[in-house]
């Protein structure tokens, strides 16, 4: 019999045990980290087919992400600008953009193509909108274009 409660304290037991799994955490403080909503770089790049044997009877085609050179790229931190000059030949209709921040989030404004994507780059200028953590919003604008 003594046997028996034994095993109807057991959940009772292990409830007691992992309550403290079930208390709140302590959140972090954002605002600690201050005015962050500033980039430190934009970078273009585009996809190039790629095609190699790797090893299979059939060639294997995929894409891979390179870099665009510039011949210019400002960035103004008190203007919030960034002015990028791809060589002279460059598709601005089939690039994409990459930013260095320590932003918590950027948000591409007024049909500005998302970072990261293949997109359009020749009916900018483009504005990107960048939250600090600390709650700063700061507009940064963006012109591509390329070298005559």
């Amino acid at each position: 019999m003594k046997h028996k409660n034994i095993w109807y304290g057991l959940p009772l037991i292990a409830l007691l045990i992992f309550s403290g799994c079930m208390k709140p955490r302590v959140a972090l403080d954002d605002t600690m980290w201050g005015d962050n909503a500033t980039l430190s770089s934009a970078v273009l790049f585009k996809y190039e087919e790629v095609k190699n044997q790797l090893g299979y009877d059939e060639v294997v085609t995929g894409y891979q992400n390179v870099g665009i050179s510039t011949t210019s790229n400002v960035l103004d931190k008190e203007k919030a600008t960034i002015n990028i000059v791809a060589v002279k030949g460059t598709d601005l209709t089939k690039i994409g953009i990459r930013f260095s921040h320590f932003a918590k989030k950027i948000e591409p404004l007024n049909g500005a193509p998302a970072a990261g994507i293949i997109a359009d780059f020749s009916k900018g200028p483009f504005v990107y909108r960048l939250y600090s953590a600390d709650g700063t919003i700061r507009d940064w604008t963006i012109t591509v274009t390329v070298a005559p």
